[in-house]
């Protein structure tokens, strides 16, 4: 694999920085993926001037041009469809059927941000003034700080790229330092598809201070961040008095009902479990089930965990790649090990797999009678683990509402009434009845529940538009 040399761009140009460089290594066989040229202060500064010059310059332009470009650039990301998906997996050990797919989600992203963007209508209100016309319009913000993970690289910040382009907005991104060439070669994309100069730049760093700085600018209207939740509190007291949108940390609970098909249970817990190694916002981090099903809802899981083999993510068989640092292998151990020096059994998998290029392959992991308070129930996991937690039916909504995060979560039973009750009583900003925690689609809202540890608005591509936009009242008055 051909090593890449990346750096800044800062809206027409890449920087001449002769800063220190750090390596990115790819958990896929532990070889340099690219050599990153750090950014600094006087980086971010640039990109910001960049940036504030292009919602200047891009202050007139007609939203139908806007959406335009919108679709040139999803046409350019699927041009280079299998060379964006290849690097992808090079650098997250996501498999390349699953990155493929984030390619062309990310272009749908763009192609729905042009289209929301036309249809984002003011309104003639009526007033006690006979002499005037007032009406409302939405007009951008201005410069966005966007913020995003590792494990989405190309689809997550089109949730907030989008938005911002097709609204006339700019956008300074900070991609995840292991993730940068992936972003490079997305932001190649749009600048080759017609992007404004300027209109989003790029800062590569794995320098936080250097992040601070950015989110904290003076001349920075609003952060879009997806990350952890001690990243988003940091950014939140950095940013403060800005716009902020902070889709953060998960562990969402899946709740199992005794009357629940727990054959279909089973297979969208796995689901929910272990696609993408688990590594997943929205993925089922703690399975919550009625005392009296839990064990042979555990067996059923552990069953459907040979339909997720873990390999070289490069091979169409493969449908587990490792996980993408070193550290969530780590952890993932600790949590199964401590977890069953309180009782709880390993029913399948529980340890790296050996044999392979890296130690961050790991097996699709079933662990039954967790006890409710284990670090693996309580704690984010980000691998391919499915907690089984007995409980008395009576407790498990009260349990699931007991954690500090309250991004989304899921139920499963064939009762409608006790269904309903759910989603009256469930504190997450997402809920699904009978199905993956994952469900998703582009154009839905998705974050936190407010007051909790999971962050604040809502991503999803109709709802950042507005987010990024103001409304302004225009008053007309008869001469």
């Amino acid at each position: 694999m051909v090593t890449a040399d990346i750096r800044s761009w800062l809206g027409g140009r890449y920087t001449d920085s002769a800063a220190a460089r750090y390596q990115v290594r790819s958990p896929v066989d532990g070889e340099v993926v690219a050599e990153v040229h750090r950014a600094g202060p006087d980086t971010v500064d640039e990109a910001v001037r960049a940036a504030s010059a292009a919602v200047v310059a891009d202050r007139r332009s007609s939203p139908y041009a806007r959406r335009d470009r919108c679709l040139a650039i999803a046409d350019r990301f699927l041009a280079r469809r299998e060379e964006i998906a290849a690097l992808v997996t090079a650098e997250t050990g996501r498999i390349y059927q699953g990155t493929l797919a984030e390619v062309d989600k990310a272009a749908d992203g763009f192609r729905l941000a042009g289209e929301e963007a036309v249809r984002l209508a003011g309104r003639t209100l009526p007033v006690a003034a006979t002499d005037k016309l007032v009406m409302t319009r939405w007009r951008p913000t201005g410069v966005w700080a966007v913020v995003t993970p590792w494990n989405f690289p190309v689809n997550i910040p089109v949730e907030y790229l989008g938005p911002l382009v097709a609204t006339g907005n700019a956008a300074v991104w900070k991609p995840a330092p292991t993730t940068v060439a992936s972003a490079d070669l997305v932001l190649r994309c749009m600048v080759e598809a017609g992007l404004p100069e300027g209109q989003v730049t790029l800062v590569a760093t794995d320098d936080t201070a250097v992040a601070g700085h950015l989110v904290g600018h003076p001349q920075v209207v609003g952060v879009g961040l997806t990350g952890s939740t001690a990243t988003g509190e940091a950014v939140s007291r950095r940013a403060a008095g800005k716009r902020l949108l902070l889709e953060l940390g998960g562990n969402g609970p899946i709740i199992v009902f005794a009357d629940a098909d727990l054959m279909h249970a089973a297979e969208a817990i796995a689901l929910s479990c272990f696609t993408a190694s688990g590594q997943v916002c929205s993925a089922g981090g703690r399975i919550l089930a009625d005392s009296r099903i839990a064990g042979p809802l555990a067996e059923a899981v552990a069953a459907r965990a040979g339909d997720y083999p873990t390999g070289d993510p490069y091979q169409p068989a493969t449908v587990l790649g490792p996980v993408h640092l070193p550290a969530l292998a780590t952890r993932f151990e600790e949590q199964v090990t401590a977890a069953t020096r309180d009782g709880a059994r390993v029913l399948t998998g529980g340890r790296h797999l050996p044999d392979f290029p890296t130690g961050q392959y790991l097996p699709a992991t079933v662990v039954g009678d967790v006890a409710v308070e284990a670090a693996l129930s309580r704690q984010e996991s980000f691998a391919p683990v499915a907690p089984i937690v007995p409980l008395p039916a009576s407790e498990l909504v009260a349990e699931a509402n007991r954690s500090g995060y309250g991004l989304s979560t899921a139920v499963f039973t064939a009762d409608l009434g006790r269904a309903m009750d759910a989603l009256d009583d469930l504190e997450f900003g997402s809920v699904v009845v009978n199905d993956r925690s994952t469900y998703w689609e582009l154009h839905l809202p998705f974050g936190g529940w407010e007051g909790k540890d999971s962050g604040t608005g809502r991503v999803g591509v109709p709802a950042v538009v507005r987010a990024v936009c103001q409304q302004q009242t225009l008053s007309l008055s008869r001469p």
